[in-house]
């Protein structure tokens, strides 16, 4: 009976066994093979015996296996792929469907709309703007390599170290193969032992409110404004382009023009007299509602440094922060003759270029910086650092019909001047000759401005 019953349990264990392998033989089977029509080509799930189109019967035929990490085919008898033993699978389920593949492409050619546009944007130098275009490229395909090699360039410029790294370090993992990776990794540890550096300057002191105080307390002996005597001076030229032609003498009254671009410090401290009182009795009549004059990003650590020139400024935020120090902004045409003298200089320090007395870096430095770049009168910085807001309306044909004497400037317009280039301009853009225009509302991390005053008569 004991023994009766062994044979059994062999027998159906034999059978389970037999079964289950038909049933995995089946599997694998429909798995790697799948029916279609011989006529239209049309493809059937296993099962169906005859076309749904024009009835023929169907055949069977092999699915294309593949391997899901390195796409490439396997063999019919294979199971698993040589080069990496990964388990193959049908090619159908390792790669998107047309639809899918269609939502990517489109994704991707959104990403390259808005990356070329925020190229764009910093070719103009209008850096924010850019950053906001690459944002919206980086949403749509994040896996952009050149993307985050621009955005990490920029945010660097920006002084936005984390961020810059964070991208940069992303282009690496997004193509290890680029030839510039050795300069990014090296680009990178500088960056990271410049944020140590800023931190232990900003770590002396409790806050920002204490830095700025302090260095108010400094900047206030020697941030004064130089004289520039009245006469006639040499405005534009006939080499230059057509809005700053023809050349031409103008004579000006006597007025004085601050040394030094407005600091970090300096506004902070008329921010801080605007948060107590609310105050724009000064501001410019055609102000926009709801102006506190604070710079976007004033959080960023840019800000925490009280010499750096202050920037993203409008030209209603430098209007009322001139109006708030008693002065005002200078005219294009004192602009001019307080960088160029009277003597017709292509640059504020003479007539031969020379990159070594201004910044053009890209990388911010602190007003006054450079000695030999001052002009004749003893103004700093008045070719590239950062472009400079002006009093007035720009009109590209205005020296053709300008008075000769103190010109302010067209009586309306759509965009203001600006003067001086930039930290990121190139040397033909920094000449005391070049004019260039911004909206009024317009503010970027190349654009800020100095002051100027009139001069009392003896």
């Amino acid at each position: 009976m004991k023994k009766l019953y062994v044979i059994s349990l062999m027998c159906v264990s034999i059978s389970c066994f037999i079964l289950i392998s038909i049933l995995h033989a089946e599997m694998s089977k429909s798995k790697t093979m799948t029916r279609k029509c011989p006529t239209c080509s049309t493809s059937y799930s296993e099962g169906t015996k005859f076309c749904g189109k024009d009835g023929a019967k169907l055949v069977e035929i092999p699915v294309k296996m593949i391997c899901p990490e390195c796409k490439k085919e396997g063999a019919l008898s294979e199971n698993f792929c040589k080069e990496h033993g990964k388990k193959l699978v049908p090619f159908a389920e390792a790669t998107p469907t047309i639809q899918e593949a269609d939502t990517l492409k489109q994704k991707k050619e959104l990403a390259k709309k808005y990356y070329k546009e925020g190229s764009d944007y910093c070719d103009a130098e209008s850096y924010d703007s850019a950053i906001e275009s690459y944002k919206k490229a980086e949403d749509a395909f994040p896996d952009f390599p050149a993307l985050h090699y621009n955005m990490g360039w920029l945010y660097s410029k920006l002084g936005d170290a984390e961020k810059a790294i964070h991208h940069l370090q992303k282009y690496i993992v997004l193509a290890p193969e680029a030839n510039d990776i050795t300069e990014v990794q090296s680009y990178i540890n500088v960056l990271k032992n410049a944020r140590e550096k800023r931190q232990k300057v900003v770590d002396t002191f409790k806050d920002r409110d204490e830095i700025m105080r302090k260095a108010l307390t400094e900047q206030k002996k020697k941030y004064d404004s130089v004289l520039v005597p009245a006469g006639e001076f040499i405005m534009g030229s006939d080499e230059a382009r057509e809005d700053a032609f023809p050349q031409h003498k103008v004579y000006l009254d006597a007025f004085e023009m601050d040394r030094y671009e407005v600091t970090n410090a300096q506004y902070w401290e008329f921010l801080n007299y605007m948060k107590q009182t609310n105050d724009h009795s000064k501001c410019a009549k055609d102000e926009p509602s709801g102006k506190d004059h604070t710079p976007r990003f004033w959080d960023n650590e840019y800000y925490n440094v009280p010499d750096y020139p202050v920037v993203r400024i409008d030209w209603y935020d430098a209007y009322a922060y001139a109006a708030w120090a008693g002065k005002r902004l200078p005219s294009e045409a004192e602009w001019e003759k307080a960088a160029r003298g009277l003597d017709g200089r292509k640059f504020p320090w003479g007539n031969e270029w020379d990159p070594a007395r201004c910044n053009l870096s890209g990388d911010p430095k602190p007003v006054g910086n450079i000695e030999s770049g001052k002009s004749i009168y003893g103004c700093y910085d008045m070719a590239g650092s950062v472009h400079e807001w002006c009093a007035d309306w720009y009109l590209d044909t205005y020296y053709a019909e300008a008075p000769s004497r103190n010109p302010k400037g067209p009586d309306n317009g759509l965009r203001r001047v600006i003067r001086g280039g930039s930290r990121f301009s190139q040397p033909f853009q920094v000449r005391t000759s070049t004019r260039k225009s911004e909206q009024s509302d317009l503010f970027n991390v190349a654009l800020g401005f100095r002051c100027a005053k009139d001069r009392k008569a003896p």
